[in-house]
């Protein structure tokens, strides 16, 4: 499957899956990596969020990026 096919719940998910993997062998990916992952894969149909997300005042956790 390509990422590109994945919805944005699998999508989301993947990502955490990927980044708890990486913790299980001591690697700890921070929430604001986590978010910048996130958004840098989206495709452009998602700019608009991307851009919204960016210019926020205050930063938002992995989990509160999944929920919106």
């Amino acid at each position: 499957m390509r990422q590109c096919d994945l919805s944005v719940a699998d999508y989301t998910s993947k990502i955490k899956d990927i980044c708890d993997s990486l913790a299980s062998i001591d690697v700890n990916v921070e929430q604001g990596e986590m978010v910048q992952i996130c958004l840098g894969g989206l495709t452009l149909k998602f700019e608009a969020f991307r851009i919204a997300v960016c210019t926020r005042d205050n930063t938002l956790s992995f989990f509160d990026l999944q929920s919106m």
